[in-house]
């Protein structure tokens, strides 16, 4: 048997860590893709409705931003898979594990500012700019909350409290 160094093992437990950290980035990758995707599905089919022709211009670039934010947000999602495969065998895992975190953290709160944007814009279009600014701000509101703020605030534990 060929000994190893103590180097050698903290670089096999540094690439395991690497391994699962991407592993954990890729399953919330895959989390945040289904909604993104479902959600520019839906903004596509929209401009073939009947009633799309009678949107006003302020209601059509509503929709516009809502269209390609949905894009990009797909974009960005596939982004570090990308980046993966073109440094894919060069041991370069931190780098990809790194790209994957800063984007997802982007794209989480992206994906939840579209799902509020995309309640804003149907009850806009279906009750007035009055109601949609009410419930489109409140979901805005508590989507910033729950995606910026809580994390910020919530206690890190490292075991579950006692019941």
């Amino acid at each position: 048997m060929a000994k190893h160094s103590h180097t050698d093992t903290s670089s096999q437990d540094g690439n395991e860590e690497l391994h699962r950290k991407w592993n954990e980035l890729l399953q919330e990758m895959r989390v945040m893709q289904t909604g993104a995707q479902i959600l520019a599905a839906f903004l596509v089919v929209l401009p073939f409705q009947s009633r799309f022709d009678t949107l006003e211009a302020p209601d059509e670039i509503f929709y516009l931003v809502l269209l390609v934010a949905s894009a990009l947000l797909i974009i960005m999602l596939v982004t570090p898979v990308a980046v993966h495969r073109h440094f894919f065998g060069q041991q370069l895992k931190a780098t990809t594990v790194h790209l994957g975190h800063l984007v997802s953290r982007f794209v989480v709160l992206g994906v939840g500012v579209l799902v509020a944007g995309c309640v804003w814009f149907v009850v806009q279009v279906l009750h007035g700019w009055q109601m949609g600014l009410l419930v489109g701000g409140i979901l805005m509101a508590s989507a910033l909350f729950l995606l910026l703020v809580l994390p910020r605030i919530v206690t890190p534990r490292t075991s579950l409290p006692a019941e």
